[in-house]
């Protein structure tokens, strides 16, 4: 047993390499080739990309709608307005043009007025008028009330707004009436104090002055005095111009005199009358 393990160590001996200084050399162990891991190529695949063509917005086309034609104009109602009438003016040929305009007058503008402008005006006119020699005179724009050449009073109406002129000095009124100076104006150089009656205290106002204006210039009052029908007055003014206006075709209404009425007389008349009653 013991040969044997001595032939195997030195057998191990022999194959071992001993240096000069005694130290055994480990045998050289044959490395082994390395086995380099060759890794396979990845080969990328890169999937085919589709190219996003960006498509031009596509206008839409909106339908045009479809144009309705305009109805017919219908003829429209020219109605009288209470300050303006219209005339269709017709030429030569007979074609009628553009209508004009034409102011209604005095008498006119009365009778398309409210009834209590009618009773102002009526009250108004026959204070005025009670008074001796007095003359009432209705043209375009007013009525006037006068004393041979002395200009009394004189009336118009605007809208709902009767107004009053008197032959006055605006520093003689008082200022409690609240009237307009008008002397500026050449139409209203004879009666230049306006006051505006809009309510039954201008009324009373109207009176005041009328009695004012007629002291200042010696006016007799006329103790037997009667009322006119104002209303009536301008109903027969406007029946005459339209008869003259007849007989006169062609001619435009307002080339017609202005009718004058007689006051002094219209009282003498009514007087006679009731003394031959009597």
């Amino acid at each position: 047993m013991e040969g044997e393990m001595k032939r195997k160590f030195l057998a191990i001996v022999e194959e071992l390499e001993i240096n000069d200084e005694g130290f055994v050399l480990q045998p050289e162990i044959p490395e082994e080739p390395s086995v380099e891991e060759t890794a396979e190529p990845i080969v990328e695949v890169q999937e085919p990309v589709e190219e996003v063509v960006e498509e031009a917005p596509v206008e839409e086309v909106q339908e045009e709608a479809p144009v309705e034609e305009a109805p017919a104009e219908e003829p429209v109602d020219t109605q009288e307005a209470p300050q303006l009438e219209v005339a269709a003016a017709v030429d030569a040929v007979g074609e009628v043009s553009a209508p004009k305009y034409v102011n209604k007058n005095f008498a006119q503008k009365m009778m398309l007025a409210d009834e209590v402008i009618q009773d102002r005006y009526d009250e108004v006119k026959n204070y005025a008028l009670r008074f001796k020699k007095l003359k009432a005179r209705i043209s375009k724009k007013f009525e006037s009330i006068n004393q041979g050449r002395l200009q009394f009073v004189k009336i118009s109406v605007a809208g709902k707004t009767l107004k009053l002129y008197l032959n006055m000095d605006i520093n003689e009124v008082d200022p409690k009436f609240r009237c307009k100076d008008m002397s500026d104006k050449v139409t209203y150089e004879t009666v230049p104090v306006m006051l505006r009656i809009k309510s039954g205290r201008a009324v009373r106002y109207a009176k005041i002055l009328i009695d004012q204006c007629a002291a200042k210039y010696g006016l007799v009052e006329n103790k037997k005095f009667v009322e006119v029908d104002s209303m009536k007055v301008i109903e027969d003014f406007l029946a005459e111009r339209e008869a003259k206006k007849l007989k006169k075709q062609g001619d435009e209404i307002d080339d017609i005199e202005d009718i004058e009425i007689d006051n002094e007389a219209f009282q003498e008349d009514i007087a006679a009358t009731e003394g031959a009653e009597e």
